[in-house]
């Protein structure tokens, strides 16, 4: 197995196990062990017996596996929702990316991977202990500590320092950064909110259209829905991914609407 700090174990129960291989580690279960030595020179993909006789399969960890099996000390983006933030907000190469509220740093570890060390990503935290949290699990999964993201201990509804090209919220109360937007965010820029109750949601669009500076806004959440494949049984899973959050995207004009639609009425003329 090439040479990675995080594996996960499944058992024929699909039960699963994130290790992380330790020097003279051993992995430990009702069914017997695995010594970390056996696991780090394995394969990837291969197929382990424990002491009891327990069989577990074994992989490097992906970013699914690691974001949902970390401890959790504070609420995290689901990888469902962390892909269509990613797709929604477009974020790509040399951008320059704000995120406020950075929880445990999931959605950090997805925005530098997309942004491959060729843009630059700032994350503004309220709680030290928070940003702390989040920069060590950043770098232990990407296995070193990114040059090219900055985290700021601030409340990013006392303002944004800076332009960027994509901001991205999990906050409470995000309609309160709009106001900071039409100098912080480059025209034809885009934010993306991340907010758990449709009352918010309400606040957060009106606020949008409000300010006369976005158009393209969308709404949206992220049903999933697993099916089960076994032989001639073939049906959804009995449980869904369902309601996480909302998902709400907006792109920014050069120039407040009321201006536009001036200048338009004027030409009609």
């Amino acid at each position: 197995m090439p040479a990675c700090k995080f594996v996960i174990l499944r058992d024929r129960k699909k039960r699963e196990y994130m290790l992380t291989l330790k020097e003279n580690g051993r992995f430990s279960s009702q069914h017997g062990f695995i010594e970390h030595a056996d696991i780090a020179a394995a394969p990837a993909g291969s197929v382990l017996k424990s002491t009891g006789g327990e069989y577990f399969t074994v992989f490097p960890v992906t970013y699914r596996d690691y974001v949902m099996n970390i401890k959790r000390q504070a609420q995290i983006i689901y990888p469902k929702d962390t892909a269509a933030i990613l797709m929604w907000g477009d974020i790509g190469r040399d951008m320059r990316v704000l995120e406020s509220g950075i929880g445990q740093g999931a959605l950090s570890i997805a925005i530098l991977r997309a942004l491959s060390c060729k843009g630059l990503l700032t994350s503004y935290e309220i709680r030290r202990d928070f940003a702390d949290m989040s920069k060590k699990i950043i770098s232990d999964f990407l296995g070193y500590t990114p040059e090219n993201h900055t985290v700021e201990i601030r409340d990013i509804y006392n303002g944004i320092d800076g332009e960027y090209d994509r901001i991205l919220l999990d906050l409470p109360e995000p309609w309160q950064t709009v106001k900071y937007m039409e100098s912080s965010l480059v025209s034809g820029g885009i934010v993306v909110s991340y907010i758990p109750t449709v009352l918010q949601v309400k606040t957060m669009v009106d606020t949008l259209k409000e300010s006369g500076f976005f158009a393209n806004i969308e709404t949206f959440e992220l049903i999933l829905r697993p099916w089960k494949i076994d032989g001639l049984s073939v049906r959804p899973e009995m449980w869904i991914y369902n309601h996480s959050a909302f998902i709400i995207s907006a792109r920014k004009l050069a120039e407040p609407s009321a201006k536009l639609l001036v200048r338009q009425h004027g030409k009609n003329r």
